[in-house]
C-alpha cells in the first residue's frame, strides 16, 4: 500500500492527525509569542497578535480533519494558557538543577538533594492542595538555581524550550502557592539502570494484560455486537458471580491503563540512552523526572479523587484547570469554598471531555452508530467524573476539602 494511503488509512479510520500545513501553526507561533519579552509587546498585544491566528489555524485543521484531535486541542489550550490565563513572564521561574543527579550514572550513586519536599501529602482532589509540604532537612542546600524569564535571547530561547515540553510544569514555579511549595519535585529513579528496569515491566505487563484482554473479547459479544447488552450473560459460567456490566469496564479499563502505560516509559528510552551517552542533560532525561503515575493505594483511600487527584498523570492539568481558575476568582470565590471547588473541577473535566473526543477518528471502523454519537459517548466519561468527585467530597469529613 502507498505510503498516502496508509496514511489516509490512519488518519481516517484508526487515530486523527494532521491534513493540512494549518495544524501545525500553533507550534510555531507560541515559541515565537513567549520569546518576545514584554518591553516590545504588552501581555494584551501579545494575545491579540498570537492567540486568535493560532485559534483559527487550529480551528481550520480540525474542519479538514473531519474533527478533532488529541494533540492539537492540547496545543491550543497550552496556548491559551500560557498567553491568557497565566504569565510566564513575570510568575514562572524555573528550578534549575545545578549539581549531577548522582553523575547520572547507574551506580546507584545518592540522588540529588532537594531544598523541599514535594510530596502530595494529604491529596485529595484534582486541584493541587493548598497545605504547606514541610522542609526537608537539606532545605538550606544551593542545589537549585531559580531563573526568571531571561533578558537575553540566547537564555530565552533555552528558558522557552525547556518550559514548552514541561507539560506537568514540574520543577516550575508557577505563582501558585499550592504548585511552587511542592518544587522542585523530586527524580522518580536515583540512575538510568532503575528507570531501564521499570520499562521492560511496564511493557511486559502492558503486552500481558493486552493479551489477555483480547483473549476474553474474542468470547464475548458484547464487544463486537452493539446489539449485545452490557448486562447480558457472560460467556463463561465460572464468572457468573461477576455482574457484567463490572467486568466489561474493567476489561475497557485495563486495556487503556496498557496502552497509555506504555506511552511514557517505552519511548523515553530514548532520551534516557542519549542522556547516557552524554548527548543530552540530565534536566532533559525522564529518569529524572517525577513519577509519570502516583500510588494505586490512593485509589483505595481516595476513591475517584484519589485516581484523578494522584494515582494518575497530570499531563493535562495545568491548562485544563487554569480556566476554572478564572472563573472562581472573577466570582470572588478563595480558600476551602465547596462552590469553587466544584467551578474548577467542572470545567476541568468539560474540557477533558471535549479533548478526549479527538481520540475518535472521522470514520472509526466497524461503527455501527454515528461518529458523533461515539465522541459524545467519549466525552460523557468524562463529563460524569465531576458528579462522583463532588460526591465523595460533600461526604467525606470538612477536614478533607481541599484549599484551591
Amino acid at each position: 500500500m502507498p505510503l498516502s494511503l496508509s496514511y489516509h488509512h490512519l488518519t481516517h479510520h484508526i487515530v486523527p492527525g494532521p491534513q493540512s500545513f494549518s495544524y501545525f501553526i500553533t507550534f510555531i507561533l507560541l515559541p515565537i509569542a513567549l520569546l518576545i519579552p514584554r518591553t516590545t509587546l504588552s501581555t494584551w498585544q501579545n494575545i491579540a497578535i498570537f492567540l486568535p491566528a493560532m485559534t483559527v489555524a487550529t480551528f481550520d485543521a480540525w474542519w479538514k480533519m473531519g474533527g478533532v484531535d488529541v494533540i492539537s486541542v492540547d496545543a491550543l489550550l497550552w496556548a491559551a494558557y500560557m498567553l491568557w490565563f497565566a504569565d510566564p513572564w513575570e510568575d514562572f521561574i524555573y528550578v534549575r538543577r545545578t549539581t549531577a543527579m548522582g553523575g547520572g550514572g547507574d551506580d546507584g550513586a545518592e540522588g540529588i538533594r532537594h531544598s523541599r519536599n514535594p510530596g502530595m501529602t494529604g491529596s485529595k482532589s484534582l486541584v493541587e492542595n493548598d497545605r504547606t509540604a514541610p522542609l526537608s532537612t537539606d532545605a538550606a542546600s544551593n542545589s537549585f538555581h531559580e531563573q526568571q524569564y531571561p533578558s537575553s535571547l540566547a537564555e530565552r530561547i533555552s528558558w522557552v524550550g525547556t518550559l514548552l515540553v514541561s507539560i506537568c510544569l514540574n520543577n516550575w514555579k508557577i505563582g501558585r502557592p499550592s504548585h511552587d511549595r511542592l518544587q522542585p519535585a523530586p527524580p522518580a529513579f536515583s540512575a538510568r539502570i532503575p528507570f531501564v528496569k521499570q520499562t521492560l515491566l511496564s511493557v511486559l505487563r502492558g503486552f500481558l494484560v493486552l493479551d489477555l484482554t483480547r483473549a476474553y473479547i474474542n468470547y464475548d459479544a458484547y464487544f463486537s455486537d452493539p446489539t449485545v447488552s452490557i448486562s447480558s450473560a457472560l460467556p463463561f459460567q465460572q464468572l457468573n458471580w461477576i455482574p457484567p456490566q463490572l467486568l466489561c469496564s474493567a476489561i475497557i479499563g485495563a486495556q487503556a491503563w496498557a496502552l497509555i502505560s506504555q506511552m511514557f516509559y517505552l519511548p523515553c528510552l530514548l532520551p534516557v540512552g542519549l542522556n547516557a551517552l552524554g548527548l543530552l542533560s540530565d534536566e532533559w532525561s525522564p529518569h529524572t523526572w517525577p513519577p509519570y503515575y502516583g500510588s494505586p493505594r490512593i485509589i483505595f483511600l481516595d476513591g475517584v479523587r484519589g485516581f484523578w487527584g494522584d494515582y494518575w498523570h497530570r499531563s493535562m492539568r495545568a491548562f485544563s484547570i487554569a480556566p476554572g481558575y478564572a472563573i472562581a476568582d472573577s466570582l470572588g470565590l478563595r480558600g476551602r469554598s465547596l462552590i469553587r471547588y466544584a467551578i474548577i473541577t467542572t470545567v476541568a473535566f468539560g474540557l477533558s471531555g471535549f479533548i478526549h473526543t479527538g481520540l475518535v477518528p472521522p470514520e472509526p471502523l466497524h461503527a455501527t452508530i454515528s461518529v458523533n454519537i461515539i465522541r459524545m459517548h467519549v466525552a460523557a466519561f468524562f463529563w460524569l467524573q465531576p458528579l462522583a468527585i463532588l460526591a465523595e467530597t460533600v461526604t467525606a469529613e470538612q477536614r478533607y476539602l481541599p484549599r484551591i
